[in-house]
């Protein structure tokens, strides 16, 4: 697990003890699964700086993604997650506007870290 890991897992983690937000990574096993909202982060490749067959520089990225019933709840929760990156210097991108996923009657909003 990278520093990074570690770090978003502490901040699903703080988020499930103050506001009773549930969190997995990767995915809730179909018997696991819970109403929104919740959170879910995941490793993604990563990306390494080479040069001489060498490698200097391997930065992994994190995504986390954020599940809600309503906007508000979203917007709410949004402005939760970027608090706590914020205070842990932890540089995000937003990655799109949220969406609403039809199938599944929530929004969802992804981060990048």
């Amino acid at each position: 697990m990278t520093r990074k890991d570690e770090q978003i897992k502490a901040i699903c983690e703080e988020i499930k003890e103050n506001y009773g937000i549930d969190f997995r990574y990767d995915h809730f096993r179909t018997k696991e699964a819970v109403p929104p909202p919740f959170l879910i982060y995941r490793r993604m490749p990563a990306q390494s700086f080479s040069a001489d067959d060498k490698t200097y520089f391997k930065d992994g990225e994190v995504d986390l993604e954020i599940y809600a019933s309503t906007p508000e709840e979203m917007y709410d929760l949004m402005e939760i997650v970027e608090r706590l990156l914020y205070e842990n210097e932890i540089y995000y991108n937003l990655t799109a506007d949220t969406i609403y996923i039809d199938s599944e009657q929530f929004y969802e909003s992804l981060y990048e870290m």
